[in-house]
């Protein structure tokens, strides 16, 4: 038998299957494999066809149905039709996916990748996993059986050279730090800019909604720097950011952690594995330069934080509660107590006092701060040097005593005029035509965000064929947008059908507008080519709509009209781009 190695390879967007990969390679490690996590876009791609030895793949689900931004080259690479169709016949690989069997294309690309590497001849050592956020359990209802599964066949495979290393005896640390004397050159705050990265200056920061509307919506105006090569977007796309906690959340956890004291001494960060820390984080660095730039302690935990932190309490009381978290028959416990209220990472300590992570450690036990992608409001083609935000704030009540916050809306709230951040920019999910073809835009609330870079850039070009379907509570409340909106109405470049909810004494959303047009939509579409856009919350609105636009269509005699709007969607007729 060939040795007893591992790789696991992730695709992950905001986290969570980088931990689900890590977790992962934990358990590998109690089983005396020898382990090696990468993102898929780390790995050298060539060398998958020579690997002998299992390859584990962890993929979770972006956007509508996409690949996660640093799986994408790994992706693009496996579907050349150059590859040989036998050429992975020696792989022996295992793929689990995560996702939200509430969206359309659930687990889509865990399962292109399945499929793909049993084309090209690999032979799957179980059946793909496909965890779902709707489960009660979330991820780990359907993780936890797929694991078991996997170490059954692996191990009877691999059989085991000694016993399996206990639960009780904690993994080795990722890095070795240690503090360093005061007088070493280093360049603590001095990062490489993650590549693609542009810096901008905020220039506005106003709210959208009456100061008396539930929900904060902001306008965040960004002015490019005119040093650097000013990139250039397509309608549709998103602006990139990478969030920072605020001073004040960073001084009380370093006085919880009892590390003020020590937060502005110089440290060096050692990887044992360079690919466990991204190239930007500077290698010489402060603890207070690390929770404010990287780490994201106003996070709700995952099941993996209680696994670590059980082997750094000192309290037989807390311990016991710790690992109950970390157990199958704990994980609805753990949703009581920490997912549903979301309860952050800085409550859960507070309730820990006993249990505190030492410093070799915190790179294996705090998770990285998520970049947020925004739909860009501005088009480049009109205002190339200013990116426009369309921002609802994230603030809302559970059963925690304080509001839960959102870290990034946070950030930008409180960020002072004048301040240069970093932007990258991404391919949004929705394409707008080249030529004058019409389009019809239904963007309830923030929905709106990337149609107004859609109607900025075609008034751009002199095309008025543009049809928005707007909807929000109030008129006077949350009308976003509005001026501009009303200036195009006034010039012939957009005709606007609006749906203000609370308005009148029934409610009326912006799928009762869609059927009232249904004429005028009927035509744009078969006499016309019409694209249709949605946009906007994925609760129950997207499902609407459609169901709106199928009625439309069945009232215009076509017999099938659910088959009909299915076509539109596999020939990019029918997109949309919604969230939760």
């Amino acid at each position: 038998m060939s040795e007893r190695r591992l790789l696991i390879l992730y695709g992950s967007q905001t986290g969570y299957a980088k931990d689900t990969a890590y977790r992962i390679a934990r358990q590998a490690w109690r089983r005396h494999f020898s382990v090696s996590v990468q993102s898929m876009d780390q790995v050298d791609k060539w060398s998958i066809f020579t690997t002998t030895y299992p390859v584990i793949f962890v993929c979770s689900t972006t956007g509508q149905g996409e690949e996660p931004d640093n799986m994408k080259k790994f992706w693009r690479f496996i579907l050349r039709k150059t590859i040989p169709y036998d050429a992975l016949s020696g792989l022996n690989y295992a793929v689990f996916g995560l996702g939200d069997s509430s969206y359309q294309k659930f687990n889509f690309p865990a399962k292109r990748l399945s499929r793909r590497l049993q084309q090209l001849g690999g032979t799957p050592i179980v059946d793909r996993g496909d965890g779902d956020d709707q489960h009660y359990l979330g991820l780990d209802g359907a993780l936890d059986p797929w694991l078991e599964n996997l170490w059954t066949v692996l191990l009877d495979q691999y059989p085991l050279p000694k016993p399996i290393v206990p639960e009780s005896v904690a993994p080795d640390p990722s890095c070795d730090i240690d503090y360093i004397d005061e007088h070493i050159d280093t360049s603590v705050g001095k990062t490489e800019l993650i590549p693609g990265t542009h810096l901008a200056q905020l220039v506005k920061s106003d709210r959208m909604t009456a100061p008396d509307h539930f929900q904060d919506v902001h306008l965040f105006e960004f002015e490019l720097d005119d040093s650097t090569q000013i990139p250039q977007w397509s309608p549709g796309d998103c602006a990139v950011l990478r969030p920072e906690n605020l001073d004040s959340d960073v001084n009380d956890f370093l006085q919880q952690m009892h590390w003020t004291e020590h937060a502005d001494k110089l440290l060096q960060i050692k990887p044992r594995d360079e690919s466990i820390i991204p190239k930007w984080i500077p290698r010489c660095t402060t603890l207070r330069w690390l929770f404010t730039n990287y780490f994201d302690i106003m996070a709700v935990p995952r099941r993996s934080f209680f696994e670590m932190l059980y082997y750094f309490s000192s309290s037989e009381n807390e311990k016991e509660r710790l690992h109950e978290f970390t157990t199958s028959e704990g994980q609805d416990e753990l949703q009581t107590y920490c997912m549903r209220p979301r309860r952050t990472i800085v409550e859960v300590l507070d309730d820990l006092p006993c249990s505190r992570v030492p410093l070799e450690y915190i790179f294996d036990v705090f998770p990285e701060i998520a970049d947020r992608s925004f739909s860009i409001s501005s088009a480049s083609a009109v205002t190339p040097h200013r990116v426009d935000l369309t921002v609802a704030i994230v603030n809302y009540k559970t059963l925690m005593q304080k509001p839960r916050v959102g870290v990034c809306t946070k950030w930008l709230l409180n960020m002072e005029l004048g301040r240069t951040v970093g932007l990258r920019f991404a391919k949004g999910t929705m394409k707008l035509p080249a030529g004058p073809t019409p389009i019809i835009m239904v963007g309830p609330g923030t929905g709106i965000a990337a149609f107004m870079a859609f109607i900025d850039d075609r008034v751009s070009r002199n095309i008025s064929a543009n049809y928005l379907f707007f909807g929000c509570r109030n008129e006077h409340g949350d009308f976003l947008h509005q001026e501009q909106l009303q200036k195009w109405v006034s010039c012939d470049k957009l005709q606007l059908f609006c749906a203000f909810s609370r308005d009148q004494e029934n409610t009326i959303y912006v799928q009762q507008r869609v059927r009232e047009q249904g004429d005028l939509l009927w035509s744009l579409i078969s006499e016309q080519d019409a694209i249709v856009y949605v946009s906007g919350n994925a609760n129950r609105m997207p499902d609407d709509v459609r169901q709106a636009f199928t009625d439309v269509i069945a009232d215009h005699g076509v017999d099938d009209a659910a088959a009909y709007v299915q076509a539109m969607v596999k020939t990019g007729r029918y997109q949309e781009e919604c969230w939760y």
